[in-house]
């Protein structure tokens, strides 16, 4: 009896670590519209081909009778929101070999290029027709990082026919490493984090930041807001730190003067430090920061002016 209890003890445990290889893609807390209801990303719902990711209650769901993990979604997501395992793809001699199956995302194709990969071969003409939009974009975008494009042809690659006795065992060998890799629990082979660019292209910067100095208040919300610390205002000074910005635009969606514009370009990274006025206010009297040295009155006066012209008056 205790040793039918130990079978289906150890079947149980069976059970469950074969269940947890198959991981359904979900979306984590970091998702932007998870921290806030003023966010309004929308990358993933967008980058979706099949469909499968609706916005509900504000937030992203997936449909998993949908979604076929082609991981366009988890390469879209500028804070890696998006939990899950991007598809295996073939690298041969340094080359990535690419058949019908789905075309890498532009960010994978970024970072294959920083690994060392210089040459994508397409297997099939028509597969490759489809896919020559992408890997222009990538090439002009290698461009803008200083870098020289992909090589691309199209041809299929045969695989070896005999091996030798040590080209077998080294195979076998490479064929176990695998299998134990495919072998291990999903949740320990998530992927989604090594999708941020920064690491790969840390002189660069894939987005630019600009501040509508004419909008701006200093009321200081981007930098409580910023987990990566783009944004700091000073006593003297308002600095933007650009070079770890995800582009996740919560800063500007959250801003309430609308003071924050996105445009998306490679640059150098760069520092930008605005000047900041110390002015009297002429209605309050009280001293008020701006970045405007021509201000007369402080931001609540402002719009206290505003409102009493247009017929508002506060009780």
């Amino acid at each position: 009896m205790d040793k039918v209890k130990e079978k289906v003890a150890d079947m149980g445990l069976f059970s469950s670590w074969a269940e947890s290889l198959d991981y359904e893609y979900e979306i984590l807390p970091s998702c932007t519209r998870h921290k806030s209801h003023y966010s309004a990303c929308s990358k993933c719902v967008a980058a979706c081909e099949k469909s499968a990711i609706t916005i509900r209650n504000r937030k992203p769901v997936i449909d998993h009778s949908q979604c076929v993990q082609c991981g366009e979604c988890m390469a879209a997501c500028p804070v890696q929101g998006i939990a899950g395992i991007l598809p295996k793809r073939k690298i041969i001699q340094g080359q990535l070999i690419v058949s019908e199956d789905q075309f890498p995302t532009t960010i994978e194709l970024l970072i294959f290029y920083q690994k060392g990969i210089r040459s994508i071969i397409c297997e099939d003409e028509s597969f490759f027709q489809l896919c020559q939009e992408r890997i222009e974009q990538v090439n002009e975008m290698l461009q803008c990082l200083g870098e020289s494009s992909f090589s691309v042809s199209v041809h299929s690659v045969a695989e070896k026919d005999v091996c030798s006795r040590r080209e077998l065992l080294s195979l076998w060998k490479k064929d176990s490493k695998s299998l134990m890799k495919e072998m291990t629990p999903a949740k320990w082979r998530f992927n989604q984090n090594s999708l941020n660019l920064r690491r790969y292209y840390p002189n660069y910067q894939f987005t630019k930041i600009i501040i509508d100095v004419e909008k701006c208040t200093l009321c200081k919300v981007c930098q409580r807001i910023c987990e990566k610390k783009c944004f700091h205002i000073g006593d003297e000074h308002f600095s933007l730190s650009i070079k770890d910005c995800t582009a996740c635009r919560l800063c500007a969606d959250i801003c309430p003067e609308k003071a924050i514009i996105f445009e998306e370009q490679i640059i150098k990274t760069e520092e930008i430090h605005f000047p900041i006025y110390e002015i009297v206010c002429q209605a309050c009297q009280h001293p008020f920061k701006t970045l405007r040295e021509e201000d007369e009155t402080c931001p609540a006066c402002t719009k206290l002016h505003i409102f009493e012209q247009n017929g508002v008056k506060e009780s």
